[in-house]
């Protein structure tokens, strides 16, 4: 039968479904049939992409099981629907139910995973939570499980990615950067937690450690290897069930590996992940968060009728949910802010910057992400002395806000401002940047542009022309036109007027002359 015609088949019984839950639900003597309908329910409203009635179903087949361990089974179907819907209190409440009925059933091994899962999303998915779980409290969780665990290898494996977790987020706290002399430890843990996963022959935990290591290798300041980590994960992930913990996986995979590409430069990956995570169908339900990716790609490339046109259903999305504040959502709201900026439409870029001022106010708008994006529209305004000094904390001042996606755009974009501004040090910023974009092909491009600037060498800059044509940045490439003057910059300026941007300001100009 084809899909559509089940979820039209489906929606011709499923109020008939409901009506029976709810009578058999409140006659004790039917309570097994009604755990049973509750539970296909669940199913049912999952595959059918209504994950808010899949997640309370799932919690209502719990509440009716007699047997605590299917209770458990439950409680953890329903904390990865949560996941689905960027709710990560949910997840953490319904992880630890789940130990609980585990316990109650005698199943200690499982009570431990509920127990390490729980403390190792706190990690991987801070982002979804409104409450932030404290340090110590994560160590609690870690602690009993561990004490749980036992020699149960799927057990131990929890475990270890819960240590790994833990040992990433105490680094990334310390805020020292890749020279930090615990960042090796933090490494070994997660090597160690994708070893102790494989040995188990599942996918999920595999997975799940692999998400950590590539964290991992990004606070290391090794962007490819996390890049190659997160491709790894799906291509672990290709062939799992479409069941809610399988699902949630992917998408948070489908997630990293577009923010890896980004971080590596691959544009046209980051926008084929990404384009695959907004056209999942569970995201219905939540389109800010399946657009938000694809925005930020297509601001970096340039794609301005694509960013206007993806902001419209991810601002209906978010203010229908609610308009949680969450900083996962704060990078595609001050991508859309900049490309109203780099419009010249003021007034939604007030609205915009508004909007990312409720979603996030943290040092990674401040120091991070938002740096890179107000450095983009001050530049394209000729405003480089402003753009400097946007940017003026060195990396590694600033480390744990720029790491993963941001550290390439910010240290190339940086040492662009310096040499536009006629910074003394312009030159040594622009070496320094070569040594750690080495391997991106969207930000060598604009540190090459920037040496070529400063040698006023017209050659080597049209140069990279090509070099941003071919890595998908079609915005960088008129930016060089008009950069390189006289005719080209003719050329150029037209090409971005054609593409609905504003002019270039003429303090960002007049560094070259056409030959």
């Amino acid at each position: 039968m084809a899909r559509q015609d089940w979820r039209a088949r489906f929606d011709l019984v499923a109020d008939d479904l409901r009506a029976a839950l709810v009578w058999a639900a409140d006659r004790p003597e039917q309570r097994t049939d009604a755990y049973d309908l509750a539970r296909r329910l669940a199913e049912l409203t999952f595959t059918r992409n209504l994950i808010g009635e899949s997640q309370g179903r799932y919690e209502q087949a719990a509440a009716l099981a007699d047997d605590p361990a299917a209770s458990a089974s439950m409680l953890r179907q329903a904390a990865a629907v949560a996941g689905c819907r960027m709710h990560g209190d949910d997840m953490d409440r319904l992880h630890r139910a789940a130990a609980d009925a585990a316990r109650r059933s005698g199943d200690t091994a499982g009570a431990a995973r509920d127990l390490a899962t729980a403390a190792a999303n706190a990690y991987r998915f801070s982002g979804k939570f409104v409450r932030k779980l404290p340090q110590q409290e994560a160590i609690a969780l870690i602690t009993q499980a561990r004490e749980l665990a036992g020699d149960d290898p799927a057990a131990r494996a929890a475990v270890a990615l819960a240590e790994a977790g833990r040992a990433l987020a105490d680094a990334m706290g310390a805020a020292q950067g890749p020279d930090d002399n615990g960042v090796p430890v933090t490494i070994a843990r997660a090597e160690r937690a994708v070893e102790l996963a494989h040995r188990t022959g599942d996918p999920l935990a595999e997975s799940a450690a692999l998400d950590t290591l590539a964290c991992a290798q990004s606070w290391a300041g090794d962007t490819f290897a996390a890049a190659d980590t997160a491709r790894r994960r799906i291509t672990l992930l290709s062939s799992t069930p479409d069941t809610p913990a399988c699902t949630h996986e992917l998408i948070e995979a489908l997630g990293e590996v577009t923010e890896a590409d980004l971080g590596a430069g691959d544009l046209p990956g980051a926008r084929r992940w990404a384009r695959r995570l907004a056209d999942h169908p569970l995201l219905a339900e939540v389109g800010h968060r399946a657009t938000g990716w694809l925005l930020v790609a297509d601001t970096f490339a340039g794609n301005l009728d694509e960013v206007l046109t993806g902001s419209v259903r991810f601002l209906d999305a978010w203010q229908r949910a609610g308009g949680p504040a969450r900083s996962i959502l704060g990078p595609p709201v001050a991508a859309v802010a900049t490309i109203h900026g780099l419009c010249d439409d003021e007034d939604a870029r007030r609205e915009w910057s508004a909007v990312l001022h409720q979603l996030d106010s943290s040092p990674g708008n401040t120091y991070g992400y938002g740096a890179v994006f107000d450095a983009m529209l001050l530049l394209h305004r000729g405003q480089a002395p402003q753009a400097l000094e946007r940017m003026a904390p060195e990396p590694g001042q600033v480390w744990q806000w720029v790491t993963w996606i941001w550290l390439h755009w910010y240290v190339a974009l940086r040492a662009e401002a310096a040499v536009l501004a006629g910074s003394p040090d312009a030159r040594d910023r622009v070496a320094e940047a070569r040594t750690v974009v080495a391997g991106n092909p969207v930000v060598t491009a604009i540190v090459e542009r920037a040496q070529a600037l400063l040698d006023k060498d017209q050659e080597r800059l049209l140069a990279t022309v090509d070099a941003f044509d071919a890595a998908g940045c079609r915005y960088q490439s008129l930016r060089t036109l008009v950069l390189a003057g006289g005719d080209h910059a003719g050329r150029g300026a037209a090409a971005l007027a054609d593409l609905g941007f504003a002019p270039m300001a003429s303090a960002a100009t007049p560094m070259m002359t056409s030959e």
